[in-house]
């Protein structure tokens, strides 16, 4: 499986993860997922090791009720989202 930062997030999905950001009090990153032939991400995975970590931002520590609204934002949007400290 490979993830990216999400890119062309329509307005009102934008606007539903800044409202979770402003509601739990922490910063929210959504990655776009999909899942690629194991051949090919095989090749993926050594190429992405020589890059070196993308995100360098250490995880927030959500309590229950946050990440349960975090999990429902994603069954809705279809994206992962990760919480992050600034």
């Amino acid at each position: 499986m490979i993830c990216e930062i999400a890119r062309k997030l329509e307005d009102d999905d934008l606007e539903r993860i800044q409202s979770l950001e402003n509601d739990l009090g922490l910063t929210i990153v959504a990655f776009s997922c999909r899942s690629l032939d194991p051949e090919r991400e095989e090749k993926l995975q050594k190429m992405m090791e020589e890059f070196g970590p993308q995100l360098e931002a250490p995880p927030a520590q959500p309590d229950d009720l946050q990440l349960g609204r975090i999990r429902e934002a994603e069954k809705q949007l279809g994206l992962t989202l990760v919480a992050v400290s600034q």
